[in-house]
């Protein structure tokens, strides 16, 4: 599974790159208007009057949509910043992962949280470019829009990933946030989503498949792991050397 992944990856990783490349030579003008991110940043503006952004949002609302029922997938095969950021880990990886205490963990996991409705509140009061200036997407996605501040949010979001796995996407990503939204929305409504099965009885506690989790999810103590954050990037599935885990 994991290969098939990294292939679906690399796959939309190399379509970021070509666009990349052809907005540096000029070739292509990129717009927020198509961006799924935008949906963030602009979807505020919609009952203000600013039509232009409703392919953005309809677009990022659709991928946050899915998100109830398919959960964050998206992150775990699309998203090119999060496939850059296991990459970049990848490359540094050390023999013993850095570990957050539960408490730290959970604090942080919020941050995402404030930043998502920071965000509205800027681009409701038409100063969603005090956030843009530190957006680490546009400085990726956006090289005629890039800033100092920009660039220095993104060496820093890198260099935290080479000791926390996936940092942006664990504790600082807005869209991350809205989609977890639409997945407790999910659960309210009763929307049946796949989640990560462990047949304890034959569990053997080794915690590969904690240690595996790119999203430190405490997946051996419980029969059902309903975490909103899990990518299902099956990581924990195919280091289980019983076979007691499965996606149903």
């Amino acid at each position: 599974m994991e290969n098939k992944r990294k292939i679906i990856q690399n796959g939309f990783l190399g379509l970021w790159l070509i666009a990349l490349i052809l907005m540096w030579s000029g070739k292509v003008h990129t717009s927020h208007q198509f961006c799924p991110f935008a949906s963030i940043c602009f979807g505020a503006l919609i009952p203000k009057g600013y039509l232009a952004y409703i392919p953005a949002v309809i677009i990022g609302g659709l991928i946050a949509l899915t998100a109830s029922f398919l959960g964050r997938k998206f992150c775990g095969y699309i998203c090119f910043f999060g496939t850059l950021q296991e990459r970049i880990y990848s490359l540094f990886k050390r023999k013993k992962r850095l570990e957050l205490n539960a408490k730290l963990d959970l604090i942080l996991k919020s941050l995402k949280y404030i930043i998502l409705f920071g965000i509205i509140f800027l681009v409701w009061n038409f100063i969603a470019y005090k956030y843009m200036k530190f957006c680490p997407v546009i400085a990726l996605s956006f090289p005629l829009q890039v800033t100092v501040w920009g660039v220095i949010s993104l060496v820093i979001i890198f260099v935290l990933g080479i000791f926390i796995e996936r940092f942006w996407c664990r504790y600082i990503c807005p869209y991350a946030a809205l989609m977890n939204i639409f997945i407790y929305l999910g659960r309210l409504l009763h929307i049946k989503r796949k989640v990560i099965s462990v047949n304890l009885n034959g569990c053997i506690s080794c915690n590969l498949c904690n240690k595996a989790c790119p999203m430190n999810i405490d997946i051996a103590k419980k029969a059902k792991i309903t975490d909103p954050n899990c990518i299902y990037c099956e990581n924990c599935v195919d280091k289980c050397p019983k076979d007691v885990i499965s996606i149903d």
